[in-house]
């Protein structure tokens, strides 16, 4: 039994404990629960229902249905309950319940395990609002959301009066499966400041890590539009990474961070129309994305200069 405590953003809170008792824990002589083993980061109830899955196979939690663990996680849900996208990541997070969302910071979980760390002023990502501001504040950190354009709404961002010069945060979403063709990530960022550092957009697979997108310095003191073509890709992460300017005059902050038409393909269960290309692997797609430098089906067919 561990017990964890996390310090908070200041030192005006301390936690206490005191006569800890266990109580009716004589033996139990019923059968206990069994726990299935799953993938690191997914929370599921202690049975399972019913079901012939295999170990490479994920069960729908309501129905015991088997489906091909690719299926999970790849923003489309294939068990009746969806939750086969639970602990995923989400199609849209505006940040608005407080919560991030499913996306995790890897360095602070790796530092968590070691008690004799304080986190509490590492440069990092968090949860902020222009009515939470210090006076001053608002010169390089956003004063309202892009959700609700109101001070009282919430955004992510990453607190440069911590860290030093040259240092890097990562946020990360978990594992997605799968993406189709046309897959992208569209969100809002705020980098104002005179010494602001950058901010990047990483896919990350088990072996490598590329960058996507890039921007920096200070872009002025509104909220901006971007967009990053992921498109077909398959056990991967998309991480965004702020890296700390040179003084604490500049935060960087991202908000409704959204996954669009990233959905894989289906095969149907049909011949395709003559409006319709049919693809090596059965796909079928619209004529009119037939040589258009996108890979729309998967397989690259369409695209083959013998069409």
């Amino acid at each position: 039994i561990l017990v964890k405590g996390t310090v908070g953003d200041g030192f005006t809170g301390d936690i206490g404990l005191d006569d800890m008792s266990f109580l009716g824990c004589t033996l139990y002589n019923g059968n206990l629960p069994t726990i299935s083993t799953t993938t690191s980061g997914t929370s599921v109830p202690a049975t399972l229902p019913m079901n012939n899955c295999t170990e490479k196979e994920f069960v729908c939690r309501a129905s015991g249905h088997c489906i091909e663990m690719i299926q999970k996680c790849d923003f489309r849900p294939d068990c009746s309950d969806n939750s086969d996208e639970s602990a995923c990541a989400m199609e849209f997070c505006d940040f608005e319940d407080k919560n991030q969302c499913g996306w995790y910071q890897p360095a602070l979980e790796q530092m968590s395990g070691n008690y004799s760390i304080h986190i509490t002023n590492i440069f990092k990502w968090e949860l902020g609002r222009g009515a939470n501001l210090y006076p001053g504040q608002e010169k390089h950190c956003p004063l309202i959301d892009h959700t609700t354009f109101t001070e009282e709404g919430w955004y992510l961002f990453a607190d440069s009066s911590n860290g030093e010069f040259g240092h890097v945060a990562d946020i990360a979403t978990p594992v997605i499966s799968l993406t189709g063709p046309k897959c992208k990530i569209v969100f809002w960022n705020h980098m104002n400041g005179s010494t602001i550092g950058s901010l990047e957009v990483l896919c990350k697979t088990s072996n490598k890590t590329s960058k996507l997108w890039t921007q920096s310095g200070s872009q002025g003191p509104q909220w901006n539009r971007a967009e990053v073509f992921l498109g077909i890709r398959s056990n991967f992460q998309v991480v965004f990474r702020a890296k700390h300017g040179v003084s604490y005059m500049g935060d960087v902050a991202v908000d409704d961070i959204s996954f669009e038409d990233c959905s894989p393909l289906v095969i149907p269960g049909r011949p395709c129309t003559s409006d319709e290309f049919t693809c090596a692997n059965k796909y079928c797609i619209p004529k009119d994305n037939l040589c258009d430098f996108v890979n729309d089906c998967a397989d690259n067919s369409d695209e083959s200069p013998t069409i």
